[in-house]
């Protein structure tokens, strides 16, 4: 096995302390630093995983070895620790969204650029062989010319109660399903028109739900459906849906409780066994692929399969609909 590289984890909520466990699980990578704003929760963190619990941003990213810094920060917060890494001359993968504006994915951009260091936004979607088949499938001409495309991405109330405070469920589920459509169909979406509704979570100030029609480049038609308030006890935590009809064909397809059921007196469950799972006391699913395939890109000098400029064209479409909302009127995405 050749030198493993260290890695650097911003941001401790359930997604960075995943993040974490995965680069010390990884055989071509090792966990150097944790950093959070909250310094007990990276003592935490440390403690249980066997690295240093930084005491700064700084302090973490430019921590003996570190050369993989992953950004699992809140949303409007991706900027400055990606600058911060880029500057200390890490390669950086971010959570998505990339950033909550153009601005700000710029900077990001720019500063990577600048510092000559690979740049990936987690869109964990394109590690999942449902969303790869249909990639497949409308890349090879099988369903001919897009007509309509239909995308749900729908999650539980506790996300929008833990998550509305701070972002958008067009920035937090809605961009998943945006870059899908984008790499999926090779097609980027180019007008959008957006309604929402706010009643279970309009005491945080958040939006229940958006819904958004679209126009793509090629003419094609869709709607995208973004929701995080379907009761807790849902079976799914999570209702995920991918349809694209073209003239020749159709391709579908469905996540959320993967063969795999559980119940107990109280209720019945269908948890995640496709983006995180543990067996054997390690942790698999597309987390750890994406994970292990930006630290393959590292070591083997390579690009991304998620590039930059991917991931700033769904945060531009999620500008849109807001700017959709703001005015009740129709609106062009942003270049």
């Amino acid at each position: 096995m050749g030198e493993q590289r260290g890695a650097a984890v911003i941001g401790l909520g359930m997604m960075g302390e995943r993040h974490a466990q995965v680069w010390k699980e990884l055989p071509t990578t090792r966990l150097v630093s944790v950093y959070d704003v909250v310094e007990e929760r990276a003592q935490e963190v440390a403690e249980q995983l066997g690295c240093e619990a930084a005491g700064s941003l700084e302090e973490a990213v430019r921590a003996d070895g570190v050369q993989i810094v992953s950004v699992c920060t809140d949303d409007q917060a991706h900027r400055e620790a990606c600058v911060a890494a880029a500057e200390a001359g890490c390669h950086v993968l971010v959570e998505k969204p990339l950033a909550t504006t153009l601005e700000d994915c710029d900077a990001i951009i720019d500063a990577c650029e600048r510092a000559g260091v690979k740049l990936m936004t987690g869109h964990i979607c394109r590690f999942d062989a449902h969303y790869t088949r249909c990639r497949d499938a409308v890349q090879a001409g099988e369903v001919g010319e897009i007509v309509q495309v239909f995308a749900r991405r729908n999650n539980i109330v506790p996300s929008g109660r833990r998550i509305g405070p701070r972002t958008s469920v067009a920035y937090f589920l809605g961009v998943h399903d945006i870059d899908l459509i984008h790499w999926v169909t090779g097609k980027r979406i180019t007008r959008v028109h957006a309604e929402a509704s706010s009643k279970v979570l309009a005491d945080i100030g958040a939006d229940d739900s958006i819904m958004t029609v679209f126009r793509m480049e090629d003419d094609s038609v869709g709607a995208l459906e973004t929701c995080w308030v379907i009761p807790e006890g849902s079976p799914n935590s999570l209702d995920a849906r991918l349809e694209i009809v073209g003239t020749l064909g159709r391709v579908a397809a469905r996540v959320g409780g993967e063969g795999f059921e559980q119940a107990s007196q109280e209720r019945a469950m269908r948890p995640d066994i496709v983006y995180w799972t543990e067996m054997h006391d390690r942790a698999y699913g597309g987390l750890r692929r994406q994970l292990e395939h930006f630290a393959d890109c590292v070591i083997e000098d390579r690009e991304p399969s998620v590039t930059p400029q991917d991931a700033r064209a769904a945060v531009a479409v999620a500008e849109a609909i807001h700017r959709s909302l703001e005015t009740g009127a129709p609106a062009e995405v942003g270049t």
